[in-house]
């Protein structure tokens, strides 16, 4: 029994949509055993050096599991990964910006701070690269908001900036003009 020719069309402009889509195409750092490989010791470094603390190996596990549990259930909506909760002041406190479903391939923006005060930002490049992200923003904490919440927020912005959005809707014509 052979397959009826529109069926056979249907089937193959599904394939080439597929594989044209830029969710199959959407492999990012957790996808890329080499790439987690590399970000993994390069952050654990970077923080230690930012904290001036040795100790501050552990808390980059710790935000790393929690990061890439993130990074494995992928959602519509960009979201905060923040390692630990509860924290303090004095506590060192580490934050991202993960993308959203379908834009992996966007760096991973990340903030640490302790003591109220911006220690470092860096982007996790889906290579795995853990670069300096220049920051100019606020890098010390106002009342009891964290030091990173500008950073933060400012990031999740310029990601959501590029996500395809609803058009802007009209506005009626002004009376008088």
């Amino acid at each position: 029994m052979s397959t009826p020719p529109t069926l056979r069309q249907l089937a193959a402009s599904t394939a080439v949509a597929m594989a044209f889509s830029p969710l199959a195409n959407a492999a990012g750092l957790i996808d890329d055993q080499i790439a987690v490989g590399t970000y993994r010791p390069a952050l654990s470094e970077a923080l230690a050096i930012a904290a001036k603390d040795n100790v501050a190996h552990l808390r980059a596990g710790g935000f790393m599991v929690e990061l890439e549990a993130a990074l494995q259930e992928p959602s519509e909506k960009t979201r905060i990964v923040d390692y630990p909760k509860p924290v303090t002041a004095s506590m060192l406190r580490v934050t991202a910006v993960v993308p959203p479903k379908g834009f992996e391939q966007l760096p991973i923006p990340v903030c640490a701070e302790q003591h109220s005060k911006v220690l470092a930002t860096w982007d996790i490049k889906p290579t795995g690269e853990v670069v300096p992200r220049p920051w100019d923003g606020p890098k010390v904490s106002e009342g009891n908001s964290a030091a990173c919440k500008a950073f933060i927020f400012a990031a999740r912005d310029e990601i959501n900036q590029q996500l395809p959005g609803d058009p802007p809707t009209p506005q009626p014509p002004q009376p008088g003009r």
